[in-house]
């Protein structure tokens, strides 16, 4: 046991490693490095993986970035081009040149990259700290954060940025220590290629250009009797030299994306002040409800406002550069939150890059304790209970990421799209013919099948155009087959009955897999009839009648009545006298509570309703006592001169809700009156 004791002290580079390894299993790295795209931003996965699926099998041409959706060109082609240089994209499809297409490359070098960052993020802290346990501990607290955990070896750029970043200030401290030039060469060149795999992992880069600037003008006397950087332009010009590379390669995404009419990668922002209070308050709600317990354990958050308070409290005693660099950094993610501020409301991966604040939080915190407080830093108690800390850290992000694999898991219903390939070949389709794959609004799909094509993929032009609907109707379907479509993939037969326009053209059936049907559109030969549906019953409520105590809708001679009849109002009527009036009083109206409901059984709810412009109202349809069904509606199918529109919610159920009830209200989210009339629920019997 001693000679083992001698050993990690003597290697304490694999001690770190197999910790982190033993982490990685308890994380499940080991099964997920084989998974295709899926989860949690699946969508945004499939785009990096489809860029190098398509760097592999068009040519690899740096320069002609493209996707599998075809929503360039209008809606001819794929080209478009992220913000960041597709370095990672680019060496992922090189390996696949080598190697074939297989998606556990990606995820596996990912991860080694990812590793890499952390390995010299636990030698950045040996090499302040001069301890071993706190230099593990430390690093093993930065892996339990969940979006870093998540994305860690998944498929986007953004962990890989961050490693380099970790590169780049072990070398830039070692070169504040030593003054030798090869460091601070080395971490620009980590700086350099962190900046180029994401745009934001630059923030550390822009610090210490700007503590190099503050001496270069004489504005702060760093302590010391010679400069930190002698001179002074020799150490920018490095730095200019990486802004310029990575600044151009923005403007030619920013040109390719405009010369090929592409709006799909943004190269914009989307700043705080195109929001209203509401606006704000919903993405604030957003982080504080969905994500912010993704982002670290709130006991970790709590350590970082002490480590905070520790670092003000004895700011006179810190590290100046350190101290001058954690302001800029801090101003810059203040100025990147402003400017990117609606992005944080559906995107965790946005603060990957804002990690390193929380790491030189840290690190400066320790670095002080250990000059100030030496017996504290030393404590075995304290790294005992820090060991304690970490491990429930570690839990939460287990938790958290069991979570994303498999309670919100997204990927079931793409399962069969993810193994179809060699099936679709045997029929003679190729990787570049055209399709329409349904239902998909993203395009996850199209990369699963490695299918050029169109989804049903809303192209909102950045929120700032005219919305692109692709594939929502007769004339979407009738666009995309005049730009070359030459198949529509089904994934399930049920929506061809919510979305009836597509019978039209599921004519011609060629191929079936799994629950996905695939049709020729260019032969109309009809060899394929859709199955009826058979109602079992139909419940209309025009909010004329009711009961005795008034708190409940009549319908069908009293043998069903619909809650919330509080809400009837002779103010709007779409017919009769009454309708439902819905307001921030009484934001719930006409409420089914259905029962015996079964698998496979189908609904068409519809509801007339005047609402105010940009309305968030509509039907929803949720399992009673939970279960995980919850459905919104609010398509408008039909509209009336006076201002009544129809909207309809079609599903199925996919799962055994509990003790077999559906309930069916009318909701009303916002402030402003609305009035609702006529619902009908049709309940059909499973067809299959």
């Amino acid at each position: 046991m001693h000679n083992l004791k001698d050993i990690l002290l003597k290697y304490p580079g694999f001690l770190f490693v197999t910790t982190l390894l033993v982490f990685s299993f308890l994380y499940d790295y080991q099964s997920i490095i084989s998974k295709p795209p899926q989860s949690i931003h699946a969508w945004r996965q499939s785009d990096c993986a489809s860029l190098t699926l398509n760097y592999y099998q068009n040519g690899m041409r740096f320069f002609e970035p493209e996707t599998h959706n075809l929503t360039s060109d209008g809606g001819t082609t794929g080209k478009c081009s992220p913000s960041e240089i597709p370095i990672l994209y680019y060496c992922v499809a090189l390996l696949y040149s080598a190697f074939g297409h297989h998606d556990i490359i990606f995820r596996l070098l990912n991860t080694l990259i990812f590793f890499f960052g952390l390995f010299y993020l636990f030698k950045l802290f040996r090499f302040v700290l001069k301890d071993i346990f706190w230099s593990i501990a430390l690093t093993l607290l930065i892996f339990t954060a969940p979006v870093l955990v998540y994305y860690g070896n998944n498929y986007l750029s953004n962990s890989s940025a961050l490693a380099f970043v970790f590169v780049g200030w072990y070398y830039f401290s070692r070169f504040l220590d030593e003054k030798k030039n090869r460091w601070f060469l080395l971490s620009v060149l980590a700086f350099f290629i962190g900046g180029a795999c994401k745009v934001t992992a630059l923030f550390s880069a822009f610090a210490i250009c700007g503590i190099i600037v503050l001496e270069l003008f004489k504005q702060v006397n760093f302590g010391q009797q010679q400069k930190l950087f002698g001179k002074t332009y020799f150490y920018l010009l490095p730095f200019l030299a990486a802004f310029f590379v990575i600044g151009s390669w923005i403007l030619f995404a920013h040109w390719y994306n405009i010369s090929h009419r592409c709006t799909y990668f943004s190269t914009t922002i989307f700043p705080i002040w195109d929001l209203d209070k509401t606006g704000i308050n919903t993405v604030l709600q957003a982080i504080s409800q969905r994500w912010l317990d993704n982002y670290f354990h709130p006991s970790t958050l709590i350590f970082l406002g002490i480590c905070v308070l520790f670092l003000i409290f004895t700011f006179r005693k810190g590290n100046k550069p350190l101290q001058w660099i954690m302001i800029f950094i801090s101003l810059e993610l203040l100025a990147y939150s402003i400017l990117q501020f609606w992005t944080f409301k559906e995107h965790d991966y946005y603060v990957i890059d804002m990690y390193i604040l929380p790491v030189l939080i840290i690190l400066a915190t320790f670095d002080r304790l250990k000059t100030l407080a030496k017996p504290i830093f030393n404590s075995p108690y304290l790294k005992i209970a820090f060991a304690l800390f970490v491990t429930i850290n570690a839990w939460h992000a287990k938790q958290i990421i069991t979570e994303r694999y498999e309670s919100i898991n997204n990927f079931q219903s793409q399962e069969d799209l993810y193994s179809i390939e060699p099936y679709l070949r045997s029929l003679g389709i190729q990787h570049d013919d055209r399709v329409i794959s349904i239902p998909d609004y993203s395009h996850v799909s199209l990369y699963a099948m490695n299918q050029k094509g169109w989804t049903e993929y809303v192209d909102a032009q950045f929120n700032r155009g005219e919305k692109k609907y692709y594939n929502h109707d007769s004339a979407g379907i009738a666009e995309s087959i005049e730009n070359g479509a030459k198949y529509l993939i089904i994934n399930g037969i049920k929506e061809l009955y919510i979305k009836p326009y597509l019978q039209a053209f599921s004519r011609n059936l060629v191929g079936e897999y799994g629950n996905v049907l695939i049709f020729d559109l260019k032969n109309q030969t009809q060899n394929y009839t859709l199955p009826e549906r058979k109602i079992r019953y139909t419940i209309r409520c025009d909010a004329e009648t009711l009961n005795d105590q008034k708190d409940s809708y009549i319908i069908q001679d009293n043998v069903i009545t619909a809650g919330n009849g509080n809400t009837q109002s002779p103010e709007e009527a779409l017919e009769g006298k009454y309708s439902a009036k819905l307001d921030k009083n009484n934001p719930f109206g006409m409420t089914l509570r259905l029962n015996d409901i079964q698998k496979d059984d189908s609904f068409a709810i519809s509801v007339w309703r005047k609402a105010q412009k940009d309305s968030r109202s509509g039907i929803v349809a949720a399992s009673v006592g939970g279960g995980g069904l919850y459905l919104h509606g609010d398509k408008v199918i039909e509209t009336e001169e006076n201002g009544w529109e129809k909207l309809q919610l079609e599903f199925f159920i996919q799962q055994d809700l509990p003790n077999h009830e559906l309930s069916i209200y009318l909701y009303n989210p916002g402030e402003t009156p609305e009035w609702f009339d006529n619902l009908e629920a049709v309940h059909y019997a499973s067809c299959f």
